[in-house]
């Protein structure tokens, strides 16, 4: 199911920005699915370099990092709305 996902958005997005999979390199965490081996056969497949994640590091993923300032900024809007209509 996930190498379908990559299949569909990840070339897709490669697609549309004229990007060649040989010229990027693609970060996931080591959640079961990113690690099963009908995926890195995919990835490799596709001549898809995969940067090497440790396991249980939150703390070097950037993201989280962005999420923490999506959520500290979504904090600050006062009144909070209530319901669909208010947002």
């Amino acid at each position: 199911m996930y190498h379908h996902i990559l299949g569909e958005s990840l070339l897709g997005t490669l697609r549309d920005h004229r990007l060649d999979p040989k010229t990027i390199i693609f970060q996931h965490n080591n959640n079961p699915k990113h690690k099963a081996r009908l995926v890195q056969e995919w990835l490799k497949s596709q001549n898809i370099l995969v940067l090497p994640w440790p396991s249980s590091s939150p703390d070097f993923n950037i993201i989280e990092n962005i999420w923490a300032e999506v959520k500290k900024r979504l904090e600050e809007y006062r009144p909070r709305p209530h319901n669909v209509e208010e947002l």
